[in-house]
């Protein structure tokens, strides 16, 4: 339904409050749009136009030399040990692993909160799922490190057991995948978006499936997830687009481990690095980024990574954009 129903469109009150919201409209895709073309442009010009006109749009000279010496620039220690196509591939292992992890546990939980359990064991269940909305992810750093170091001792040591000398038995996930995907493995917010649709669908449908002799699980795979499809796909689009970007976790866990740093710690160390000088000029700049300037590699290949890291994101929106604005829809008029 439309804001300003179309008979009375032809007044002037109604045109000037139409003029205003499409003005507000404009002006803010334009501020959410002028970063990214920026960024766009930016990766095509060479680092010294960078710096000499920063606020032009269109290059004098566009090129896409950045993004070649991102794929074929001499290795470095400190940001490329290897080549780029890894860091992609990493991204993509540990993106893919943790939203097929995540979906179908978080799925499952919100299942079994929503239509299988009653009283006391719902409300405890539900209350600790949505707990961890109340912790921030900065404060449980430090444990989550710490639980990681030594699964399953959350603490700075190993203990023992009990009245022996013998040390408890313990696994390390710092310097794997594993120590960035399971802390991911369930997500407090996509619960709620699981749980309040499985709410919304009617109990005779699962009690009918029963009745005619079909399993629990049964239940899931034939009825429950073709009718919650949209859904899954509004989560699964919330997942990998949290996990692609997520940067504090992959860089403390792989932190001395670079053939599995994923793109978004690339991006920061390749930030970091030419940040280290503020013009391009030799004076100010290290034998490392001696060697880097001299291959042509500056903001302009920041940018050009940059874009490269919203290409994953913007694809998936595409892919899946008919269903996630179903599934939007069906949130919002819940």
């Amino acid at each position: 339904m439309p804001l300003i129903p179309q008979v009375g469109r032809s007044s002037f009150r109604a045109r000037t409050l139409l003029v205003f919201i499409w003005s507000v409209l404009i002006l803010g895709v334009a501020l959410h749009l002028f970063p990214f073309l920026w960024m766009v442009s930016a990766s095509m010009k060479p680092t010294q136009e960078i710096f000499k006109d920063p606020g032009r749009l269109i290059p004098s000279e566009p090129t896409v030399a950045s993004y070649q010496l991102l794929f074929n620039t001499h290795r470095t220690d400190t940001v490329f040990k290897y080549p780029m196509w890894y860091y992609i591939a990493n991204s993509l292992i540990i993106v893919c692993t943790t939203v097929g992890f995540q979906i179908p546990i978080t799925m499952l939980l919100a299942y079994a909160v929503s239509r299988l359990h009653t009283g006391w064991p719902k409300t405890v269940l539900f209350y600790f799922a949505i707990g961890t909305l109340m912790i921030p992810g900065e404060i449980s750093t430090i444990p989550r490190f710490l639980l990681l170091s030594h699964f399953p001792w959350p603490t700075r040591d190993i203990p023992n057991i009990p009245f022996t000398d013998v040390t408890a038995p313990s696994i390390t996930f710092i310097g794997t995948y594993m120590g960035v995907i399971l802390p991911a493995c369930f997500n407090a917010f996509n619960f709620l978006l699981f749980k309040g649709f499985f709410d919304t669908l009617p109990n005779e449908l699962f009690e009918s499936a029963r009745l005619d002799g079909a399993s629990e699980w049964r239940v899931v795979v034939s009825l429950l997830i073709p009718l919650s499809f949209p859904v899954v796909m509004v989560t699964t689009y919330f997942a990998f687009t949290a996990v692609w970007n997520s940067f504090l976790t992959p860089y403390i866990i792989l932190m001395n481990e670079q053939s599995k740093w994923p793109l978004s710690v690339v991006l920061y160390k390749l930030s970091r690095f030419l940040t280290g000088w503020n013009v391009p000029e030799a004076a100010s700049a290290s034998p490392e980024q001696l060697e880097m300037m001299r291959q042509g590699i500056g903001f302009n290949a920041l940018m050009a990574l940059s874009v490269i890291e919203t290409i994953p994101l913007f694809t998936v929106f595409v892919i899946f954009r008919e269903q996630i604005m179903k599934g939007v829809r069906l949130q919002g008029l819940k």
